[in-house]
């Protein structure tokens, strides 16, 4: 027989678009208990290991354990698959071969798919409005402005130069079992420190409402609410994606006839793809080569600048 969890008297209404982990560490909080303790109430099993990429924490659910989630919190089964990375299965990223509980099949993923299993850009603005909502499209290797606020996503906090929503020397934080989460903080860990840079303070560039219409496209395709269109012809949203990451590669690589077709790279861009070129070495993560995802919102960016995926 089936037992499923204890109902959580305290539960956080998931916000519109939030990520699994995000809504987690709210109810954490809103419980007043650390993020290992909250996963194992929802029925997750915690119990053998606490680390994320075993547990595929985020990116990829089953049946069983939605509806665990929902006789704890009463929030729907659709409601938290939709949190999960595997909502964009299909279009922008491929996660059919991975498997909870099955650390092999996320190491694949997380070193072929464009998409942080584990970590998140981020837009200041929209975490003070939200008052720590993290966005699950911020994961996707193609988020790089907020359209709302036209603005460059964030992606390295400025104080210690780790990637943001990541753990030590830019690897996944494990579920803690007594360390409290601290959404709108960097909350990295670094020789034992906790990183406190509030992520609303980041000050980030403003771009043109063409780059933010453009990211908000890619959105839209990738959540399958607008056709995907190749030369006026429709696609899946899988062709549409490898296609534009053809043409991304080919921007990172220089080639000089993509580069004359871009509109006018600023020289913030042009540094950017040059820092990818050179293999530019810091604490974020891994170095960016052409073949794998936009090592940075600048660019990603840049990369949706070109006119030939839409054409």
């Amino acid at each position: 027989m089936t037992v499923w969890p204890r109902r959580l008297a305290l539960v956080v209404a998931p916000a519109y678009g939030e990520s699994f982990a995000s809504w987690v560490d709210r109810m954490a909080l809103r419980n007043g208990s650390p993020p290992w303790t909250i996963a194992e109430a929802l029925g997750l099993d915690v119990r053998a290991s606490s680390d994320v990429r075993a547990l595929a924490y985020g990116v990829v659910t089953t049946p069983e354990t939605c509806r665990a989630i929902e006789a704890a919190t009463g929030v729907s089964a659709e409601i938290v698959r939709g949190m999960h990375l595997e909502m964009f299965d299909g279009s922008a990223v491929d996660l059919a071969g991975v498997r909870v509980g099955d650390k092999e099949s996320v190491r694949r993923a997380e070193t072929r798919e464009w998409a942080q299993l584990f970590g998140s850009r981020a837009c200041p603005k929209c975490l003070a409005a939200s008052n720590g909502a993290w966005l699950g499209w911020w994961k996707l290797s193609w988020a790089a402005i907020c359209p709302a606020h036209r603005t460059l996503l964030v992606d390295l906090c400025p104080r210690c130069r780790v990637s943001v929503r990541r753990g030590p020397a830019g690897q996944p934080a494990r579920l803690s079992r007594s360390r409290m989460p601290a959404p709108m903080r960097c909350g990295a860990l670094l020789s034992g420190a906790v990183c406190d840079q509030p992520i609303p303070q980041i000050s980030t560039s403003t771009v043109s409402n063409q780059l933010a219409d453009k990211q908000q496209l890619v959105l839209e395709v990738a959540t399958r609410r607008r056709p995907a269109l190749i030369a006026g012809q429709v696609v899946s949203a899988r062709q549409w994606f490898t296609a534009l990451k053809a043409v991304a590669v080919l921007v990172r690589l220089g080639v000089p006839e993509v580069l004359s077709l871009l509109e006018a790279m600023s020289p913030d861009g042009r540094r950017a793809v040059a820092a990818e070129t050179r293999g530019t070495v810091d604490r974020a993560g891994p170095v960016g080569r052409f073949g794998v995802a936009p090592r940075t919102a600048l660019v990603a960016a840049r990369s949706m600048c070109s006119q030939l995926w839409h054409r």
